[in-house]
């Protein structure tokens, strides 16, 4: 498997991407993506298939790996990127969901699923140029109000990065609300 152990480097590739566009503690996503290989594979079949199992297990493994590196030892909760409800609706679940909550069991935070919301209802981005990717997720999240959860550090979740586009749209919209600080986890990311 195609490990990236970014957890070991706080100012790895990805957090020193992303940072340009949105202040950041750590991003690390577990593997790196690539066409046509066992973590597509298992994405697809958690995504589009309903093996919610899948995310269990990736969850469980790396929150064992976070948890010995340590350095997500302040986090306050563990958000998923969420999904539009129409999607929801059509999927059945959010196939970010199970990794995250295995995420924040093995961290012992809080798992919250009802702090952000998705308002915009987004084209799936494989049917996208990746420039065109920002102005899609531009204003598509917002935060819930009524949520009685408070955080000064979030973990933000999300399956496969790419460009950023979501998780800087979604990490924004969390930052502008709590006045915290974001941490980044995925599954998978492209460093194409």
């Amino acid at each position: 498997m195609p490990l990236t152990n970014f957890h070991l480097n706080s100012n790895n590739e990805l957090w020193r991407r992303l940072n340009q566009q949105l202040p950041l503690e750590f991003a690390v996503p577990m593997f790196f993506f690539q066409k046509d290989s066992l973590v597509e594979s298992m994405i697809y079949q958690l995504k589009y298939k309903g093996q919610q199992e899948i995310g269990t297990f990736l969850g469980n493994w790396m929150g064992s790996y976070l948890k010995e590196s340590n350095i997500f030892s302040e986090i306050d909760g563990v958000i998923p990127v969420p999904l539009h409800p129409k999607r929801f609706k059509k999927r059945g679940y959010n196939q970010v969901s199970c990794f995250s909550k295995a995420l924040a069991d093995k961290l012992e935070v809080p798992f919250v699923e009802d702090y952000v919301y998705r308002n915009k209802n987004t084209k799936q981005f494989a049917r996208f140029v990746k420039s065109n990717r920002w102005e899609e997720v531009k204003d598509a999240f917002s935060v819930n109000f009524e949520s009685k959860h408070e955080g000064r550090h979030w973990l933000l979740v999300d399956d496969v990065i790419t460009t950023g586009a979501t998780l800087v749209s979604c990490g924004k919209t969390i930052l502008k609300q709590s006045k915290g600080r974001l941490s980044i986890v995925t599954l998978a990311t492209r460093l194409s």
